[in-house]
């Protein structure tokens, strides 16, 4: 919701009330409305990005401090920064598979002439790009995470990728004088060479084509999200003051709401009917805590943390309604989220599958990232991207 400062972690579109309450509310709803009008071409200073499914996250450019070429990943930012300026450099720090990545991003993004620092994932180096045949079609291919990209060998990209000893894909800038202070913005002009193919990230949402009927959809979805955000507002408030992960908060349901949603999506269960959630979230929210409490020694402790448990449970029951009402909100939001992915999804040149014991299996991409006024938000089809990412990626890296 807040302004970015480094990008670390997105967060999903509907766990903002989550995290701030009315005030995440009131941020979804500001993204939508930003968002509608980049759907009715309108003029906007919303942005939007497609997410790349890429590791590491490199972040690289020239050290303000040394005026020095660097790269490294998400620990420059760190207390203690790991920035490599040479390959001695990142062998102290780095070692194996992550090495050599490190030294092809060190050696081919310095020839870029980046100015000032950006941040990007990394696709493939020459060593992990393929040559498949892939439901007839003749592609370049590369795994860098979860989903593996595919790119027509005859495509201009195809053929450039064919050519490069690395490939990433840049989406944010920074500005700052200094690495914990720096403030991450859309976006991140820099052009590829022949070693080094940088893949554009724009979405072209001008090219999205919502019809009459889908914009009306689209603007009810908002209206209803609305009204839900003032009936639950003050309930949402009252779940984020009771969430924690220390203390009696420990053992609030409130503090394990996002952990719930998450189980859903391993489980590849949707929120459809809210009292069938109900029961979900009240059953883990019953597992989590019995492994809790098998961990407490002292009788008096085990006690106290079982009438916290038993209170949280109580809370459930006498708040039943407004539990429900969350749920439907969390809900509608992720339907309004869908009819945008559903759209964009359609517009992307690569193609996009995951390993499985039978083979490749079509898949989205990863889904998108809106900018607005400095804040991001991430568009994931979470039933599609994040199951494949729960459940596939360890079993078949």
């Amino acid at each position: 919701m807040s302004n970015i400062k480094q990008l670390k972690h997105l967060e999903h579109l509907e766990d903002e009330m989550l995290n701030y309450g009315v005030d995440g509310c009131k941020a979804a709803v500001s993204f939508l409305k930003e968002l509608r009008k980049m759907l009715g071409q309108q003029e906007s200073g919303g942005f939007m990005q497609t997410k790349w499914d890429g590791a590491p996250s490199i972040i690289c450019g020239i050290d303000p401090n040394s005026g020095m070429f660097f790269v490294g990943t998400k620990s420059v930012f760190a207390k203690s920064p790991k920035v490599c300026y040479t390959d001695v450099d990142v062998d102290m720090y780095y070692e194996g598979d992550l090495a050599e990545k490190m030294k092809f991003s060190l050696k081919y993004f310095s020839a870029l002439g980046i100015k000032g620092i950006v941040q990007g994932d990394l696709m493939f180096t020459d060593s992990t790009l393929k040559t498949e045949t892939i439901k007839g079609e003749r592609l370049y291919t590369f795994r860098p995470n979860t989903i593996t990209y595919g790119i027509p060998t005859d495509h201009p990209i195809g053929q450039a990728a064919g050519r490069a000893k690395i490939g990433v894909v840049f989406h944010t800038h920074y500005k700052g004088n200094d690495f914990q202070s720096m403030q991450a913005l859309a976006g991140a002009d820099v052009n590829g060479s022949t070693d080094a193919l940088v893949i554009k990230n724009d979405t072209p949402m001008n090219l999205v084509g919502f019809s009459n009927a889908e914009m009306k959809k689209f603007d009810d979805h908002v209206s209803k999200i609305e009204t839900m955000c003032r009936a639950c507002g003050p309930f949402l408030n009252e779940l984020v003051d009771e969430t924690g992960t220390t203390g009696d908060k420990k053992f609030h349901i409130a503090s394990y709401l996002k952990q719930f949603f998450n189980n859903e999506i391993k489980n590849a269960r949707a929120i459809g009917n809210v009292n069938d959630a109900m029961y979900n979230m009240l059953n883990f929210y019953g597992d989590k805590m019995e492994k809790e409490l098998a961990k407490i020694k002292t009788v008096a402790n085990l006690t106290k943390k079982r009438e916290l448990v038993y209170g949280s449970q109580l809370y459930v029951e006498k708040n039943s309604d407004k539990f429900k009402s969350m749920l439907s909100l969390y809900k509608e939001l992720q339907t309004v989220k869908q009819l945008v992915i559903d759209k964009l999804d359609h517009l992307e040149e690569f193609r996009t599958f995951v390993q499985t014991e039978k083979g490749y299996k079509v898949t989205t991409p990863e889904g998108y990232v809106l900018h607005k006024d400095g804040s991001m938000i991430k568009f994931v089809n979470r039933m599609e991207f994040a199951y494949n990412n729960f459940t596939l990626q360890k079993q078949w890296r």
